[in-house]
């Protein structure tokens, strides 16, 4: 036997769309965290091992990894965030032609 329950309220809309700011907001900010690491090591940890192209590579590789896999996320997230604003957009109440045909109080 199939629950029945009733669509969501405005409220429960509007709530959900106000979180779907907050973690956006949280998945830039693990990107550009990311990035930040990777452009120091770039910027500190290269040029302190360019000795040696292994040590060179070897400094380096992790970095790129957590780049990659940040990327990766990032677009995992950003998918998410679509699906879910998709979602709520179905479950805003369509207007119906009672809302439309109410009788006007200018009378």
């Amino acid at each position: 036997m199939a629950r029945e329950t009733a669509p969501p309220t405005r409220e429960e809309i509007e709530s959900r769309i106000q979180q779907i700011g907050k973690y956006s907001r949280a998945v830039r900010i693990g990107l550009i965290i990311i990035l930040t690491a990777f452009l120091l090591a770039v910027g500190v940890v290269l040029p302190a091992n360019l000795d040696s192209p292994s040590q060179a590579i070897e400094s380096i590789l992790m970095p790129l990894t957590f780049v990659g896999l940040g990327t990766i996320l990032y677009g995992i997230g950003m998918h998410l965030h679509l699906m879910h604003l998709n979602l709520v957009r179905q479950l805003q109440p369509e207007p119906t032609d009672d809302q439309r045909s109410a009788p006007d109080s200018d009378d």
